[in-house]
């Protein structure tokens, strides 16, 4: 039971949010362009209406994604930036 007990909690939580911050950023951003660039071939250029949704789907994801990541891309940025300072 030794793996259980881990000195400090939050650096190891902190280090997993760093490997994930990829995945967390860059798959919804891929997955919001794929929507549009569906739209764009469907929708725009064989002239068919029922993929409307998809833009709007593709942009509430681009978006929305860009809101909430910025903040937290900062955040993780700050924190490196202060634990490389204390070293």
């Amino acid at each position: 039971m030794n793996y259980i007990k881990i000195e400090n909690k939050n650096e190891r939580v902190i280090r997993t949010e760093i490997l994930f911050t990829p995945v967390l950023v860059f798959l919804p951003f891929l997955v919001g362009i794929f929507f549009i660039f569906d739209w764009y071939i469907h929708g725009f250029v064989e002239g068919i209406f029922g993929y409307e949704g998809e833009l709007i789907l593709g942009f509430i994801i681009v978006i929305g994604n860009l809101i909430f990541d910025i903040p937290f891309i900062r955040a993780l940025y700050k924190l490196t930036k202060i634990k490389n300072s204390k070293k």
